[in-house]
């Protein structure tokens, strides 16, 4: 049991290391449509310092409601993205 749960964490250590940008990697290791389109509006409204539609702010307020995989991508993304990291993302 531990080889098999070691010989995963490496496989995923090895797919993470081959993407080029965070969304990237969270697709190859399988999340959800859903979540990568929440995680990935989190993550612009974050890096753009955004506060309102004009400036760039990007939530879907009715996915945010009745997809709970899309709010839980964007509260990720918008935690895990920092405007000084802007090349990173």
């Amino acid at each position: 049991m531990l080889k098999t749960y070691l010989a995963l964490m490496v496989g995923a250590v090895l797919v993470i290391g081959c993407a080029d940008t965070r969304h990237e990697r969270l697709l190859e290791l399988g999340f959800t449509r859903d979540y990568l389109d929440g995680y990935q509006d989190g993550c612009s409204s974050r890096t753009t310092e955004a506060k309102t539609r004009l400036d760039g702010f990007l939530q879907d307020a009715e996915r945010m409601k009745r997809e709970p995989k899309y709010a839980n991508g964007w509260n990720d993304g918008y935690d895990q993205c920092y405007a000084d990291n802007r090349d990173y993302y």
